[in-house]
């Protein structure tokens, strides 16, 4: 008589499985990838934008040299344009700074057929630390609209919601691993 293998009922077979940290200036270029995907487009508008009027100011000071809220106004808007650009350094910094904490920390990715989930890896002595909470695990759905994936030599970047970004390093797959984690994510956008 031949054994079947018995699976719970809430769990399904997984595809592939893997263990991954991520660094900081891995963390920064998936960033990058997520302004550039999202930031940029509405940047380079707004500063069209104020360009224009900006410009608009300049040309103005030549016809009436003598209104000096035209030469005010022109500095305006190209401080606006300037400070467009650098609050996008400013924020990538910013979180930059704050996922330090987060460099040393582990997570488990697990692809199955239609979603794919993302754990966190708790150690014991962290789950014995006073006022410890159960982080869940994160999981998505392949064909949730939401999604978006990017693949870059090193690693897939997805991003939820256009709001967060998980990044994947291939570094801590092996090529199988790759090469299906690609075949799925296809389905989302790379």
């Amino acid at each position: 008589m031949e054994e079947t293998e018995i699976v719970k009922a809430d769990e399904k077979p997984s595809l592939c499985s893997f263990e991954f940290n991520v660094t900081i200036p891995e963390e920064d270029d998936a960033f990058r990838t997520f302004q550039r995907r999202y930031v940029f487009k509405r940047n380079v508008i707004k500063s069209v934008g104020f360009g224009l009027l900006g410009i608009g100011f300049l040309v103005s000071s030549f016809i009436y040299p003598d209104q000096v809220m035209n030469y005010i106004l022109f500095g305006v808007c190209a401080a606006a344009v300037a400070l467009i650009w650098y609050n996008n350094v400013k924020i990538r910094r910013s979180l930059m700074e704050a996922l330090k904490i987060l460099e040393d920390d582990r997570y488990i990715f697990t692809l199955y057929d239609s979603d794919f989930k993302i754990e966190t890896v708790i150690s014991e002595e962290e789950r014995n630390e006073e006022g410890f909470e159960e982080i869940p695990p994160q999981t998505f759905e392949l064909n949730d609209p939401l999604l978006d994936a990017v693949e870059k030599e090193d690693k897939f970047v997805v991003i939820v919601k256009k709001a967060t970004i998980y990044v994947l390093p291939k570094r801590c797959m092996s090529s199988e691993q790759i090469d299906l984690v690609r075949e799925k994510l296809k389905a989302i956008n790379i």
